[in-house]
């Protein structure tokens, strides 16, 4: 029988005690114990101290806040004509989360979107075929770069020209954008909308595959309005993201009218909140959502008509002149011209509202539909005629003879000429320095035009006559002042002009609503060239100011400007591009100086206009005028920035020789105006305008050698361009033109044929006018041509406004076709 139990305790063998054992025991409890009170201490901390910041995390993570893009505010020209709008687009997308993981099932999908968007499965096999073919040496040697700076080998032999890097395959854009599963990766963009659909359809078929819409910006009239429109692009930087609260994938626009006026038409977008799974995925909507708000219509002052047609005929212009060579009057030599830049501006003259704005080089701006593609971009960027510049707000030139109604108004204002005065005008005068009056050689010689002329000299002109002739001298001694052989003449200086040349828009940003606008250089005083240049300032630099040369420069909307306040007798208008905004219901919009909707007006029933505040609520605001015609269209209510302080009879003055400019008496008695061009008196029309033909040496000029040295007559021989101004009728003018060509030489001959073709196709005259009806077999008399002129008149293509309405790029001329421009 066992005795296993049953012994008593005393009769057991004690065993020993092993004391590093209860050593490690314990230490291990206390180490649990800290452990405990650690996460204990942990928890605490959670629970009281970061719970709030981590309840607020966790509903982020749970709820986001999504944006819905606001329509893009559409934008028409003056009769309602599409000018920027918005198109469907769609995009083919894949998720790569919601792809099958079988790799069979995900090729399938694969090959089947391959199939309907011409987009590779791969491109590996065909890339290195291509990389076999090339120069090895080549290959070897940009691969181990590539591999050493850590670039892709295919980018690198692209970059370099040895290798065309194919497009992207499907595996690759999956690849790509394997980081971020649950968001869309492009597959294929601008799909068309029968490919789209279809693609929606069997997308039940292939999971993972979307088609989302994104509405493209189209511009129906692509170059004749890219410098007005401009075009969009990506967000420039995180500031727009930050303070504009726009989205990183978010298009703005990056010139013209897209830029200026971006807040306007981009609306706000909706915002709703959703619940998310942990992987992104919506779950269901919280609350209501907001509806986006669309962006503001802008109809524009634009005609387009008048816009593509000016366009047209300033285009065939530059072109006729390069086709039509210099002859030295010396040697007889003949040299090319080169005209690759110009500029016209149409205005309103008794409102501001601009109804023609063209600038060459122009671009094509639905190239920057969906991207900005690269060497396009900086094939613009880097010609030096800068095509990306509007040159009729932007640039600036020295305005050259059409100033001189300045210092006339100045001049007879200040009292220094009588308007029947009559002033010496010899060939050229020669001014004695004032610190060396002695010394003949370092007097200055000032030549006028005429000089070169069969006549060499104007003789006596009068304020009319000087104007009418463009005569050089006579604006010198009204300008700086001239007292020899008995004649005193107290010239303006250059403050008198300054204090005009503002007058008249001159020095000065006017407010136009496109961007970039350039004040141009007027000096306001002595002191500016030393403060400039560290040089005093001459009586040879006031002879210059009064004949737009020298410092002044100013942009052609500025010369446009000057016309503008002559013919309507002393008002300088605010310039307009916008005539007024709509909202999406068709009511007309004011904002303030951010952008904000202050009041919104309609026609009422009764003729009355009813304004309300942005939330719709009644508003009595004196201060808001906004007035409709009997039709309901807003009229538009000018601006005035300034009102000429000169008297009305002097004005008078300046318009009747503007208007004798452009007269021609007969074959031997004509003004300089009309020295090739027949204007519109046929028509009935009487038009006033200025020529002007300026001297200029700018860094194209330089690096191409154009600027020179006559050793003969021991004065610089410089490159000119061209320019017009005048405005029609003359009596209660309805349009002033602008017209500038870039080393266009002489004014006469270049830009007022291409103004007064301009103000022929404003009223409809001639060529431009509608076609002569006649019933049949009646006789159809032949179409009386307007403005014929030597050795320039511009032919408009068959169908011109169609075309450009429709293609909206300027087609190349033909060399028959530049031949026949210059053809009697």
């Amino acid at each position: 029988m066992s005795r296993i139990g049953w012994e008593r305790p005393e009769d057991r063998e004690t065993p020993t005690e092993d004391v590093a054992l209860r050593g490690r025991l314990y230490f291990f409890r206390i180490i649990i114990v800290i452990i405990f009170a650690v996460l204990l201490y942990r928890v605490y901390q959670i629970q009281q101290t970061l719970g709030q910041e981590l309840t607020a995390q966790a509903q982020d993570n749970q709820f986001a806040i999504l944006q819905a893009d606001a329509p893009r505010g559409v934008i028409f020209d003056r009769n309602g004509q599409p000018l920027a709008v918005n198109l469907p687009s769609f995009n083919v997308t894949i998720t790569p989360a919601f792809l099958p993981d079988d790799e069979d099932e995900r090729r399938a999908v694969y090959e089947r979107l391959s199939l309907l968007t011409g987009v590779p499965v791969t491109n590996t096999v065909a890339q290195q075929s291509l990389i076999a073919e090339a120069n090895p040496e080549l290959v070897q040697t940009y691969s181990r770069l590539a591999q050493i700076y850590g670039a892709s080998v295919e980018e690198t032999l692209d970059n370099a020209n040895i290798v065309e890097k194919l497009p992207d395959s499907i595996e690759a854009i999956v690849q790509e954008n394997s980081f971020a599963q649950y968001i869309p990766a492009i597959i294929a963009t601008n799909v068309p909308i029968t490919r789209a659909y279809q693609i929606e359809q069997e997308s039940i078929f292939l999971p993972g595959v979307r088609v989302i819409p994104e509405p493209l910006r189209y511009y129906p009239n692509g170059e004749y309005t890219a410098h007005i429109i401009g075009y969009m692009g990506p967000i420039p930087n995180q500031n727009w993201i930050d303070v504009l609260g726009y989205e990183i994938d978010d298009r703005v626009g990056w010139s013209g009218l897209e830029s200026s006026m971006e807040l306007e038409l981009a609306g706000q977008k909706g915002l709703r909140q959703i619940e998310q799974d942990w992987t992104g995925r919506e779950v269901r909507q919280i609350g209501l959502a907001q509806e986006p708000v669309a962006g503001l219509n802008l109809h524009l002052t634009l005609d387009l008509d008048l816009q593509i047609i000016a366009a047209e005929i300033l285009r065939q212009a530059m072109e006729a002149r390069e086709a039509f060579p210099d002859r030295d009057q010396i040697t007889g030599e003949e040299s090319v011209i080169e005209v690759r830049q110009a500029a016209a501006v149409a205005m309103n003259p008794q409102t501001g509202e601009i109804l023609a704005l063209v600038s060459f080089p122009t671009f094509d701006s639905n190239r920057f539909q969906t991207e900005v593609p690269v060497d396009y971009y900086l094939g613009l960027a880097r010609n030096e005629y800068a095509p990306l510049v509007n040159h009729a707000i932007s640039s600036e030139y020295p305005p050259g003879s059409t100033f001189k109604l300045v210092p006339a108004a100045g001049a007879l204002q200040e009292g220094l000429v009588t308007p029947s005065r009559l002033l010496r005008a010899p060939g050229q005068i020669t001014i004695p320095n004032r610190y060396a009056p002695n010394d003949p050689g370092r007097a200055q010689t000032f030549v006028c035009w005429v000089l070169s002329s069969p006549k060499g000299e104007h003789g006596y002109m009068n304020v009319t006559s000087g104007l009418a002739n463009s005569c050089d001298i006579y604006f010198y001694k009204i300008s700086g002042g001239f007292a020899q052989d008995g004649e005193f003449v107290e010239g303006l200086g250059v403050e008198g002009i300054y204090k005009y040349g503002t007058q008249f828009g001159f020095g000065q940003v006017q407010g136009v609503e496109l961007p970039l606008e350039a004040d141009g250089n007027l000096p306001p005083d002595r002191g500016w060239k030393a403060r400039v240049f560290g040089e005093p300032w001459s009586t040879g630099d006031d002879y210059n100011l009064g004949i737009g040369q020298g410092f002044m420069t100013s942009s052609p909307m500025q010369v446009a400007q000057m016309a503008a306040v002559i013919g309507n007798g002393g008002f300088l208008y605010k310039p307009t591009i916008i005539h007024h905004m709509t909202d999406e219901e068709g009511n007309v919009v004011m904002v303030d100086a951010n952008s904000q909707v202050v009041a919104r007006a309609r026609p009422g029933p009764n003729g009355e206009t009813i304004i309300t505040d942005a939330d719709g609520n009644p508003l009595t605001d004196p201060t808001i005028n906004i007035v409709f015609d009997e039709n309901g269209a807003p009229v538009y209510q000018p601006v005035v920035l300034n009102a000429l302080d000169v008297d009305r009879d002097y004005i008078e003055i300046i318009q009747d020789a503007m208007q004798l400019v452009n007269t021609r008496i007969d074959e031997e008695q004509f003004y300089t105006g009309a020295t090739y061009t027949e204007w519109l008196d046929k028509f009935g029309i009487t038009t006033a305008g200025k020529t002007g033909t300026s001297e200029f040496c700018d860094q194209i000029a330089i690096d191409k050698g154009w600027c020179s040295f006559d050793d003969i007559l021991q004065r610089r021989v410089l490159p000119t361009h061209s320019w017009y101004v005048g405005y029609a009728p003359a009596d209660n003018p309805e349009i002033v033109v602008a017209v500038f060509l870039y080393h266009g030489g002489e004014g006469s001959q270049w830009a007022a044929p291409v103004a007064c073709n301009i103000m022929a196709a404003y009223f409809e005259v001639g060529q431009y006018g509608p076609p002569p009806q006649a019933a049949e077999g009646e006789f159809v008399p032949p179409v009386q041509q307007a403005c014929p002129s030597y050795p320039f008149n511009p032919q408009l293509p068959p169908n011109l406004l169609e075309r450009a309405k429709t293609e909206g790029t300027i087609l190349p001329l033909t060399e028959q076709t530049i031949f026949d421009l210059l053809s009697p």
